[in-house]
């Protein structure tokens, strides 16, 4: 067995060694982002209304979801607090606005642990392959030719 090829079998283990490492102080959440990439979010209106708000969708189409859920959700409150009912239908712009901006800000912070968590994951193994292959590189200038 040559010495390239034993470091690069060293390299090998100490990379997979490194990946379980991280995944097991990071946990899965942190690459969640890899696999779902948008959030989804359980929203109750009042008037017991439920329904999930996926961010892989279009705003306008969200917007309309959350308006539409608000407006279903006054109609059941109508029956019991017709004041209330009022008031949640005429916020509903505002609660979609709402809505809309939590979602984004989750986006955001999940793309951004993702990435913290991709660049942990993968940053090291590739340094230390690129310094094997640049030591390699400058030994074989050492050796005697032929």
């Amino acid at each position: 067995m040559t010495w390239s090829k034993g470091f690069l079998r060293l390299w090998i283990v100490l990379s997979v060694a490194w990946t379980v490492l991280i995944f097991l102080v990071k946990g899965k959440d942190e690459f969640k982002g890899l696999w779902q990439p948008n959030v989804q979010l359980q929203v109750e209106y009042k008037g017991v209304v439920n329904e999930v708000l996926d961010s892989s969708r279009k705003p306008e189409v969200l917007r309309r979801q959350i308006i539409d859920g608000v407006n279903r959700g006054a109609v059941i409150l109508q029956r019991t607090d017709p004041a209330e009912a009022k008031k949640q239908t005429d916020g509903a712009n505002q609660t979609a606005d709402e809505l809309l901006k939590v979602m984004a800000e989750e986006n955001e912070k999940r793309a951004e642990r993702t990435q913290a968590a991709v660049m942990l994951l993968l940053a090291p193994p590739i340094i230390l392959l690129i310094i094997g292959v640049a030591i390699a590189w400058i030994a074989s200038g050492f050796r005697r030719g032929a």
